[in-house]
């Protein structure tokens, strides 16, 4: 009887442990079967593009760090329509994310147009200094309060990586920018800084560049390097000079709501991996723009000069002090900016 009931006993044991493990890989299937939040970015360069590398590998490094939990699908070339439309399609919340130039936001923040003001940051590291510091911070504030959030907050994807200008003859030196027919985007402030370096600036479609370099009709171009090979740029306009007038970056935004419907944890994964992609983003356009200028000086004969970037910023103090008497700029944010060297 003893030793009936002592089996009885045994079986009964082996039984609850059997349903305490079913129970348990019951919930570890569910947990694994748990369907993954899925966010959709939108950007204008295309995937085989060393920016559109970057793109991939963040939504590669957000899907790794979440464990499959959290994933970012990134459309390439436009897909999700033009820059202005994605912006407006992110703040409604009709779009996940976008990773696009900080400038497009100056209507969030008018002192972002300071990133494409020419000589007035003198490297990129005065540009990383100045806009992830108090000032940076309040603007981040501001692409909040309007519906978006910056997840680029080391402000580390640099953009180019280096700027340089295209011209149909040798660029050295200030004296050879006097009177200048430099093709420039539509931008006061850009424009007049031009001028004050004695260039005569003329605004021309990006894409009508080319023709307007090979009909004579502009002199020059300003490009990131890492756009000059694509148009073919250096076939009308074999001189290159490494000017690197204003630092570019891309910053990856979010809609506030949806940033704020993550966890904590998802929120923090999508931070980090926007900043460690923005260090492989210049590991990759370096190395692409190395490539590209080999391949220019092989088939174009292109010629590539430097310049003295102190003497030019020099050159632009003092248009950046007229900018401030006459009321465009508050003085106080000027030397901001040329006090985080």
């Amino acid at each position: 009887m003893k030793k009936i009931v002592s089996l009885i006993m045994v079986l009964s044991i082996a039984l609850i442990l059997g349903a305490c493990g079913q129970t348990e890989n019951k919930s570890s299937s569910e947990e694994e079967g748990q369907e993954p939040t899925v966010l959709k970015l939108g950007t204008l360069m295309t995937n085989t593009s060393p920016e559109g590398e970057a793109h991939q590998y963040f939504a590669d490094l957000v899907e790794e760090k979440s464990n499959g939990q959290l994933k970012v699908e990134v459309y390439p070339s436009e897909q999700l329509g033009a820059a202005d439309t994605q912006i407006t399609n992110v703040n409604m919340g009709t779009q996940d994310m976008l990773a696009i130039s900080s400038t497009f936001f100056k209507d969030y923040d008018q002192r972002l147009e300071l990133s494409t003001s020419p000589f007035l940051f003198e490297d990129y590291n005065q540009f990383q200094n100045f806009f992830t510091g108090d000032i940076g911070k309040e603007i981040n504030q501001n692409l909040i309060d309007g519906g978006i959030r910056n997840l680029n907050t080391e402000r580390s994807f640099v953009r180019g990586p280096y700027r340089v200008l295209l011209s149909t003859k040798p660029v050295k030196s200030l004296e050879d920018v006097k009177g200048l027919k430099l093709r420039v985007f539509d931008s006061p402030i850009y424009t007049g800084g031009w001028s004050h370096l004695g260039a005569n600036p003329t605004v021309i479609a990006w894409t009508e560049t080319y023709l307007a370099l090979n009909q004579g009709m502009a002199d020059a171009v300003t490009a990131p390097i890492s756009q000059v090979k694509s148009m073919n740029f250096a076939e009308v306009a074999p001189y290159m000079t490494i000017i690197d007038e204003y630092p570019q970056d891309v910053i990856t935004v979010i809609n506030e709501e949806t940033f704020q419907s993550l966890s904590e944890e998802h929120q923090q994964i999508l931070i980090d991996s926007a900043n460690e992609s923005g260090i492989k983003a210049e590991e990759l356009v370096m190395e692409a723009a190395e490539k590209d200028i080999e391949i220019m000086k092989e088939e174009n004969d292109l010629q590539v000069f430097e310049i003295d970037n102190e003497t030019w910023t020099e050159a632009m103090s003092s248009y950046y002090d007229k900018l401030v008497e006459e009321g465009k700029y508050e003085e106080s944010l000027i030397n901001s900016i040329r006090s985080a060297k």
